[in-house]
């Protein structure tokens, strides 16, 4: 009986995708892990893995076409076996476009590209943003507004890494293709508007694009990701009631394990951001009542500690997780840490990446901060805010010595986290950083 392939939920935000190209064919053999689409989610392309071995044997959901979390996109089964349920009939059929009447001729001014000029610019714009398997390299919110504006990507130049075409492109192409319009002599312009009083022939206004500069400052629409972003974020200031704690952390030792970790084996580059991890595991194993949250209106407890690493990337932010991070070494976050945040820069995070997280770290010391606080991920219960590590004066057994200090603030959903649960958790996660010998066991 042949299997149905399912758009699988990629992430946890996730409520639908986007087939950007099927690696498989109909007809085609195919294995156990086998990639078999390329989908677009709301936060990164990901790939759609193959549970089984067979033949795909129809495609339901065609590339460029959209599915809902749950809804069938394709079958595999064996050679020549009949799809329950389906018929030739029944298969979308994508429907003629309406023939339009042919367009007046329209003669062509001198300073107007001829046709084997613009033929010329396609190919080299193709050639120069394609990949080896011919599709146009593009990142996801270069498609968005390139979909959204109408602009054409085969004639779009990339200037993005290996040639991929990212939103400065797009918004170039559509500041040119404006210029043209408004350059366009007059038996192109768009039809004029007639004064019933004095009969005088006045052009439309032509529509402002958006993404080009105006006197009154500059549109863009929001990128996939930054509608989720914005939706979400909205979503956890309005239902999730915010508290905060902040303790302030004396680093001395903890960079001392890092001098002595960075070269040895297995721990190199090794950085406070991974002793910061481990640590948060630490104090989240101590104190479990902060690893929790309001789920279905019921108090949720997960089974493991998933901790998020909210990372900047091109158009947003991202957050790749690390499962059971309680459970691993120091080695192992380091390495798992890297590798996951280097998938998600490079916008190739896996669908684990994306999910399952309980609590987040949102890292800002790189930028000289001094304190802030985050905004906790929905489905979460909490999220750390890290600040920069100062040089600063401290009293140490009565003296005033030379120290390094750092302040953490944690933001909790006060529905189901109470100050005392937060405070816990600080000051275990403060421990495992001043005593960072337990950040080795």
């Amino acid at each position: 009986m042949a299997t149905e392939i399912k758009m699988p939920q990629l992430s946890d935000t996730m409520s639908s995708g986007k087939i950007l190209v099927w690696r498989k064919k109909e007809g085609e053999a195919v294995a156990r892990g086998d990639i078999l689409a390329e989908v677009e989610t709301d936060k990164a392309n990901l790939e759609i893995e193959s549970f089984g071995a067979g033949v795909l044997l129809k495609i339901a959901t065609p590339a460029g076409s959209s599915a809902k979390v749950g809804e069938v996109i394709a079958h595999i089964g064996q050679a020549g076996e009949k799809i329950e349920g389906t018929s030739a009939a029944s298969a979308p059929v994508p429907s003629a476009p309406a023939k339009s009447p042919a367009p007046a001729p329209v003669s062509t001014p001198a300073s107007a590209p001829s046709h084997s000029t613009q033929t010329a610019i396609m190919m080299s714009a193709q050639a120069h943003s394609q990949d080896a398997s011919g599709r146009i390299k593009a990142s996801p919110l270069a498609r968005k507004i390139a979909r959204d504006k109408n602009i054409d990507l085969t004639l779009v130049s990339g200037t993005g890494p290996a040639g991929r075409i990212i939103r400065r492109d797009i918004e170039a192409a559509m500041v040119e293709k404006s210029t043209s319009r408004a350059a366009a002599p007059a038996h192109q312009m768009a039809p004029v508007m007639m004064h019933s009083s004095a009969a005088v022939a006045t052009p439309m206004p032509a529509a402002r694009p958006e993404g080009v500069a105006t006197t009154g400052g500059r549109l863009t629409p929001l990128s996939k990701m930054r509608e989720t972003i914005a939706r979400r974020m909205q979503e956890s200031v309005t239902q999730q009631p915010h508290f905060y704690v902040t303790a302030s952390i004396n680093m001395m030792e903890a960079k001392k394990l890092r001098e002595a970790l960075k070269e040895a084996p297995g721990y190199q580059g090794v950085s406070f951001n991974h002793l910061i991890i481990k640590a948060a595991a630490y104090g989240l194993s101590k104190e479990p009542r902060v690893n929790r949250a309001i789920k279905d209106g019921m108090v949720y407890e997960p089974a493991s500690i998933n901790i998020g690493i909210i990372t900047a990337i091109e158009d947003g932010l991202i957050i790749p997780v690390l499962h059971q991070t309680d459970k691993m070494a120091l080695k192992d976050v380091i390495f798992e840490a890297r590798a996951a945040v280097e998938r998600a820069r490079a916008g190739r995070p896996t669908a684990q990446d994306l999910s399952g997280g309980t609590f987040s770290i949102s890292n800002m010391g790189m930028f000289d901060v001094d304190s802030f606080t985050a905004i906790i991920n929905p489905g979460q219960g909490g999220v750390l805010a890290v600040s920069a590590i100062k040089e600063e004066p401290v009293v140490y057994q009565g003296a005033v010595v030379p120290g390094l200090t750092m302040k953490a603030t944690v933001s909790v959903d006060h529905r189901v986290i109470d100050g005392v649960m937060a405070g816990n958790f600080l000051k275990h996660f403060k421990q495992a950083l001043e005593v960072p010998a337990l950040l080795m066991m």
